[in-house]
């Protein structure tokens, strides 16, 4: 586990005594204090399995359960309130256990909807999906300016790191595939900020998504398509099918016809109700 995780030195600490475990600690920051107790209790797990004649975890294994699991902690710590199975939120390691303070509060907005295109060009929405298990999956949705859909896909994504590469992810293969399926000039819309903002930005990127970032850019300068961030209610379709990949491994695409899964959403999207 020190490979992944920040545990302390015991060869350095030389805890002793019955109180060992809280002298320990007690030199521990609260993170540290998390992945130490975390990798104590695995190692019990582990130790009950074999004394009840069970097959032992992998090495591999609990390493992937632990880190999973600290992520969900540090994702409820970080994001109070948000919905943890969309799988939206990037954590922010060196932030730990602590809120966000910049964050600003939620306020009441009124409900977004997709909105067509302008007459003759097409609209692309994307979305990604990711689950702390490692399940990902990405979807797409090319509609014209009747809200015709042109061209749709989920797919399942296999070793997926996190949320935000599913997000690049969905943006790289929706534009490429919107390129080959219209000719017509497209517009880009996704539901992530982060992703947005690191496609967009001017700098160069030395991040671990730089070569997916400078593909997408290439991709978006073939047609100058703009990339814009949307709100979530205005994703639903996209959103939908990337649901379906992760959840249930579904790997489609339909052309010149509306996935019969999302057939509501769609509707929905070209009709929306006027709260």
């Amino acid at each position: 586990m020190t490979e992944v995780w920040n545990l302390p030195n015991l060869e350095a600490m030389r805890p002793s005594g019955h109180k060992w475990l809280l002298q320990i600690l007690h030199a521990c920051g609260e993170e540290q204090q998390a992945m130490t107790l975390m990798t104590i209790w695995r190692i019990w797990h582990a130790h009950n399995e074999m004394t009840h004649h069970k097959p032992c975890p992998s090495i591999e294994g609990s390493r992937r359960f632990l880190v999973s699991y600290l992520n969900s902690l540090l994702i409820i710590k970080q994001f109070p309130g948000s919905d943890v199975a969309k799988g939206k939120m990037v954590i922010n390691q060196g932030q730990g256990f602590r809120r966000d303070k910049t964050r600003p509060k939620t306020r009441k907005f009124e409900r977004q909807h997709w909105a067509p295109p302008v007459g003759g060009t097409a609209k692309l929405n994307v979305d990604g999906a990711f689950s702390m298990d490692g399940r990902a999956g990405i979807g797409m949705v090319l509609r014209n300016c009747q809200g015709e859909v042109m061209y749709a896909a989920c797919q399942q994504v296999h070793h997926c790191s996190d949320a935000l590469e599913a997000e690049l992810l969905a943006i790289e293969m929706g534009v490429q595939q919107a390129l080959q399926w219209t000719q017509l000039a497209f517009t880009v819309e996704s539901d992530c900020s982060e992703a947005v903002n690191l496609i967009k930005r001017a700098s160069p990127n030395i991040s671990a998504y730089a070569f997916r970032i400078r593909v997408v850019r290439e991709f978006l300068r073939e047609r100058d398509s703009p990339l814009v961030k949307i709100n979530r209610e205005a994703n639903n379709a996209s959103h939908e099918l990337a649901k379906l990949a992760r959840t249930q491994g579904r790997n489609e695409a339909w052309i010149g016809v509306c996935p019969p899964d999302i057939s509501v959403v769609i509707e929905h999207d070209c009709n929306p109700v006027i709260n």
